[in-house]
Parts: C-alpha cells; structure tokens; sequence
C-alpha cells in the first residue's frame, strides 16, 4: 500500500507553522515591537564578544604560534556564547510557557526547538558581523577551511541544544538545580577549550581533556578558521556517541516532565 504522502506533507506545513509563530512569539516577547527589536538578538553576542576583544588584545597583544589574541578570541568565545545562549535561558522555560501547551498542536518539545532556534539564529548572525569586521579592517585573517568551520559550530548547536534541554527538565522538576546552573557553567569555561588549544597542554592533560565533548567541538572549529597553522585534536566519532547519547537522554526527559508541568 502507497503511503499517503499528501497528509505526511500536510502535517509538515501544520508543523512548519507551529514553529514559525512560535519563534515570532518568543521574538516579540524578548525584544518587544519597539525600538530595534530583532537586532539585539544580533547585537547582544556581538557587544559582549567585542568588549572580550578588546580588553585582551591590550593585555596581550599575540598569543602562542603567531595567532593574534583577536583571532583567539572570536573562535573561542562565539561558540562559548552560543553554548551559554542555548543552556542558560533555559532555566524555567517550560513553566513560563506552561499555557502554550494546552494548544493541541504545541508540545514541549516545539517550545525547546524554537526557543533553541532563535538562539542559534541569533549567535550566528553575530559571529558573521563581527567576523566581516574583522577581516575587512585588517585585524584578523580569513578562514582556511569553511567546511571544518561550520561543523565546528554545528556540533556546538547539537551538543547545546540538547544540554539546555536537559537542564529545562531538571530546574522545572528540582527547583533546587537552578542554583547550581550558573556556578556549573562558570566552572566549565577553564576546561572547555574555549581559550586554549589542546596542543599547548602537557600529553597527560590532553588525555584527560579530550573526554570533555566541547572541546572538540572548538577544536573542530580552530581547524577550519587556523588550517595548518595549529595542530589540532579531535575525534568526530567520540563525540558524535556523546551528542547522540546526551540528545537522546535529551528527548525522553522531555517527554516525561509533561507530567510534572502544571498551571501555576
């Protein structure tokens, strides 16, 4: 028997809208109709990772191999922002759109892609800004390999947004995680690999380092933008088990937390 493929596209478009007034819905809500809406999504990343920039081009001036702090910077802290965007405003999603999913086509799911997509969206719109500006002002290079580049930065979307589904669950069904949230990502910066390259560390601690999943995605990320200029450490496959293992623990949990999300 034929599979009936007009209901199959049907619920596709039934599905495509639901997600596009979703992400309208978070984009009024977060930036309003007034003043330059939609452009803080783009300019709230960009301010920060600049002002990153510039305090440590001063203090430092070049980093190892010749690679300029500036370049440094934007290759470690764009996908360090993207990663924060996608597991920190997390916290608390689910009972603050509690009443979206008595909508029979919205589910919790829908509210974690939207929310996750207009995030995505928005980082990288900013690291595209800013790296045109770096370019075209002279103060940084171009990129050596574009494909490594924008798996580098795919592999922190995946890995991202199935973490901040993770936390959405937890902080809606223990209170208590919401306190450890920030600590924890504070934590995670120094071993992340956001602002150092595995191959500056002793042999012992790249070891140890490479079981930690980001810092592959930065590696990944660094090979595209240095080329031959770094050596670079990473393992699509040992990362590609983890993203899967996390997205799938991602997926069931937020199919059972339905049952704890109420009406306030």
């Amino acid at each position: 028997m034929a599979p009936d493929t007009s209901r199959s596209s049907s619920g596709w478009r039934i599905q495509g809208r639901t997600m596009h007034a979703l992400l309208v819905r978070d984009l009024m809500m977060r930036y309003g109709r007034d003043n330059i809406g939609f452009v803080w999504v783009i300019l709230e990343p960009m301010i920060l990772c600049v002002g990153v920039m510039f305090i440590w081009s001063i203090l430092g001036g070049h980093g190892k191999e010749g690679i300029k702090v500036v370049e440094l910077v934007l290759t470690g802290y764009m996908p360090l922002t993207l990663w924060r965007h996608l597991t920190g405003p997390v916290i608390g999603m689910f009972r603050n759109n509690v009443s979206m999913i008595y909508h029979r086509r919205v589910s919790l799911l829908d509210l974690v892609l939207s929310r996750q997509s207009l995030e995505i969206v928005g980082t990288t719109a900013a690291l595209l800004v800013i790296y045109l500006f770096l370019v075209t002002s002279g103060l940084a290079g171009g990129l050596k390999r574009l494909d490594l580049v924008i798996l580098g930065w795919l592999m922190m979307a995946w890995i991202g947004v199935a973490f901040g589904a993770l936390l959405a669950c937890w902080t809606e069904r223990h209170e208590v995680a919401e306190r450890f949230v920030q600590p924890l990502q504070y934590l995670n910066i120094p071993i992340s690999g956001a602002f150092f390259l595995v191959d500056w560390l002793p042999h012992w601690a790249q070891n140890v380092i490479m079981y930690h999943p980001l810092v592959h995605c930065y590696e990944v990320f660094r090979a595209g933008y240095f080329g031959d200029a770094i050596v670079s450490h990473y393992s699509l496959g040992y990362f590609t088990v983890c993203a899967f293992g996390l997205s799938f623990w991602a997926l069931r949990s937020v199919q059972r937390i339905r049952a704890h999300v109420r009406l306030n």
